[in-house]
């Protein structure tokens, strides 16, 4: 076992949520051996796992011996309506991403934590990266399940969520522009505010353009 490897890793949640998931479908795991294990910053806890599985699927074949573990993740989809003029725009963000390079242009997003609530965690995603606060009442479900970004290496689910806000003049303009995140914890997020068609132009990843076309099945065109 690598020495980064912490004691007690398999106890971990994400790692228990992953092994509960599979036994719940028939898969029989005969053995686990963590390649590496990266955990937060501070000390939080596990961040990846990515382990060596030996075992047979519920119709008794191999498994592919490789798994990444990432857990649950969650993407807020919010439009903001300028109380006084009734403009609406998708509310976004800017930050660099070390994976392509770019001024990646997303949709507040963030993982779950633990045992957390995926809703409740997109609620404090949106604070966090945006500034800005809601009804847990006010956040809609944009699919009915989880989705995974790429099952046949990773577990990460992607939960989908929209909200609606309404704001006054100032503070809906001052949503263009505005620094937000955790500078301490490599966050440098700007917000911005987009239409349907300046967002879909300017993505250059999956995710958010996963949640611009959910909300657009959901609700329809932006008014």
């Amino acid at each position: 076992m690598s020495p980064e490897v912490p004691p007690g890793w398999r106890a971990a949640p994400m790692v228990r949520a992953w092994e509960n998931r599979l036994g719940a479908q028939g898969w029989k795991l005969d053995s686990l051996e963590p390649l590496d294990i990266l955990n937060r910053r501070h000390g939080e806890g596990m961040l990846f796992a990515l382990l060596n599985a030996e075992g047979r699927d519920p119709e008794g074949k191999p498994l592919l011996p490789y798994v990444l573990l990432r857990g649950a993740a969650c993407v807020v989809v919010p439009v903001v309506r300028n109380r006084e003029t009734g403009e609406k725009k998708f509310l976004m963000i800017l930050q660099r991403r070390v994976g392509s390079g770019d001024l990646s242009l997303e949709f507040p997003a963030g993982m779950v934590d633990g045992d957390d609530d995926p809703a409740g965690t997109a609620l404090r995603e949106l604070a966090e990266e945006t500034g800005l606060r809601a009804d847990p009442a006010s956040l809609v479900p944009l699919w009915d399940k989880e989705l995974y970004s790429s099952p046949g290496l990773s577990d990460e689910s992607l939960h989908f969520y929209a909200v609606d806000l309404e704001l006054d003049a100032a503070a809906y303009r001052a949503l263009e522009g505005g620094a937000a995140g955790h500078a301490d914890e490599g966050e440098h997020i700007t917000t911005t505010l987009k239409t349907f068609a300046a967002a879909s132009a300017g993505i250059t990843s999956l995710q958010p353009l996963l949640g611009l076309f959910l909300h657009r099945r959901r609700f329809g065109d932006l008014a």
